[in-house]
């Protein structure tokens, strides 16, 4: 544990542990599912039989003890799978140890991160949800957690709607569904929206990288106009935030018009993007490369310096 290396290399083994295991139940047509050690399969076998094939699966390795969980209705990570007649019904799982708490709304991070934890478990609710009566039970529960960690029901209402009137093409006043037409419409959008986005953001890379060597060509090539360079510049200004630093960037703006007042750099358009402050993780891992490094460098002329002694 500890090093970067480590979930590949689990990875690798569980691959080689679980091939046997998932070719069985694709033969039976079944539904496997792994996150890292979090396994989930689904089977028509009789009880025996399944007992059977989790016994081999553990005698496969002394380090691998699976703890099994059999029923019509099991937890998968945070979602709550039950077999309704043969149909799967998924809902969010809540484990008991799970303490109500999120990023508080009095913390000093900028008003994106808030909008977009709400947006996240609202977008979570959707998605594990299969019945509108869940969705709503769920949205409570929700509410609730946010209620509590100081966010304005305001905000966690206009979320809402938001999402509603995107996906759906209606505006919403009342941060609540109609009907279960409506819902599934909106569960059915957002299941299918993100590997929408993927596959755009890959071939979007890909023929990025196909046309850079051109446009590389055409920048050499072709003669350029310094007003039209300085029409289409931006300068992007990085800051750290901080809330009593809020109005820096007004300042910055109008401390840049008067500066260059009547020339053509006015023409470049300032653009703010926020820092968040860096953690703890991402404080000490320069050090430790460092320090190996160090390490590495002076065991290194060690050696050398014995080496050159026995010569």
């Amino acid at each position: 544990m500890g090093s970067a290396f480590t979930l590949t290399l689990a990875n690798i083994f569980m691959w080689k542990w679980e091939k046997q295991l998932v070719h069985r139940l694709k033969v039976s047509n079944e539904i496997y599912g792994r996150y890292i050690d979090d396994i989930f399969f689904t089977s028509n076998d009789s009880l025996e039989s399944t007992d059977q094939i989790l016994d081999e699966a553990n005698n496969f390795h002394p380090n691998i003890k699976l703890v099994r969980q059999i029923g019509r209705s099991v937890p998968f990570l945070d979602v709550f799978i039950q077999n309704s007649k043969g149909v799967l019904k998924t809902s969010m799982y809540h484990k008991e140890a799970a303490e109500p708490y999120v990023v508080p709304f009095g913390s000093d991070h900028p008003d994106h991160v808030f909008r977009n934890t709400v947006d996240t478990a609202i977008t979570k609710a959707v998605r594990y949800s299969t019945t509108l009566s869940q969705f709503e039970e769920e949205i409570r529960q929700m509410k609730l957690m946010f209620l509590y960690n100081g966010y304005p029901p305001r905000h966690i209402d206009r979320q809402l709607t938001t999402l509603f009137s995107k996906y759906l093409s209606i505006y919403f006043i009342l941060p609540m569904l109609n009907n279960s037409d409506d819902f599934d419409y909106l569960r059915h959008q957002l299941l299918t929206t993100s590997t929408d986005k993927i596959y755009n953001r890959t071939v979007k890379s890909s023929t990025t990288d196909q046309t850079s060597d051109k446009n590389m060509q055409n920048q050499l090539v072709q003669p350029t106009d310094n007003n039209e360079i300085t029409k289409s510049k931006s300068l992007i200004i990085h800051k750290r935030h901080e809330q009593r630093l809020t109005q820096n960037q007004y300042h910055i703006q109008g401390l840049w018009m008067r500066t260059f007042h009547g020339t053509d750099v006015t023409n470049t358009a300032l653009i703010f993007g926020t820092c968040l402050n860096r953690n703890l993780k991402q404080e000490l891992m320069p050090k430790m490369i460092k320090s190996k490094r160090r390490a590495a460098i002076s065991q290194e002329i060690t050696t050398q310096h014995e080496t050159g002694k026995q010569t």
